[in-house]
């Protein structure tokens, strides 16, 4: 089935001014806003989490780490290649980025906290064990970031899954940070 990636031009009504935001958050309406579109509700939901997600009390890098953790478990390639991008954007380091892509422990005690904390949410669909719980808060991070994993979670549900569903193309600006899962796990997830 083929999705329509709409413009602000050929989009619903509702979605336009979605549209317009992205592109003033992006300096361009990705693909997957553009698919978005075809749903405004799911557009106008995706943007005001966005925005939401960007007010916790994560660093960029934080967000980022929460967002490719969880496009890495929901093999979404779109995501990450975009994020890839963005991450770099934002300044953190070419192997963070690259262990995230990978699959591979951080460096940092703390952000490997955060990356395998949201890698356990999501593999145990939220049902993670109280001693994991405990190792997050150990490392500095707070209960209100337990609660800030989840949204970062969330909004990822909605992007990599409508990915899947849409097959939704790479934009050029993201090419050259094409990815696909590797073959080979490299962490016991378990």
């Amino acid at each position: 089935m083929e999705f329509t990636i709409h413009t602000i031009d050929t989009a619903p009504e509702d979605s336009k001014a979605a549209l317009v935001h992205a592109q003033q958050t992006f300096g361009f309406i990705p693909n997957l806003e553009g698919v978005f579109a075809q749903a405004p509700a799911l557009l106008k939901g995706s943007m005001a989490l966005w925005d939401l997600f960007a007010t916790t009390s994560f660093s960029p890098i934080e967000q980022q780490i929460i967002y490719l953790t969880a496009n890495y478990e929901h093999e979404c390639g779109y995501c990450m290649a975009a994020h890839s991008g963005l991450a770099k954007k934002m300044g953190m380091k070419s192997e963070d980025i690259q262990a995230l892509r990978d699959n591979t422990p951080l460096k940092d005690p703390k952000l490997e906290a955060l990356r395998h904390f949201t890698q356990r949410m999501i593999q145990a669909r939220g049902w993670v064990e109280e001693d994991e719980i405990e190792k997050f808060l150990a490392v500095g991070y707070g209960k209100q970031q337990v609660l800030e994993v989840i949204l970062g979670i969330a909004i990822k549900v909605m992007h990599n899954y409508t990915n899947h569903v849409a097959k939704t193309p790479l934009d050029k600006p993201f090419q050259p940070y094409i990815w696909s899962k590797p073959a080979v796990e490299r962490i016991n997830t378990i």
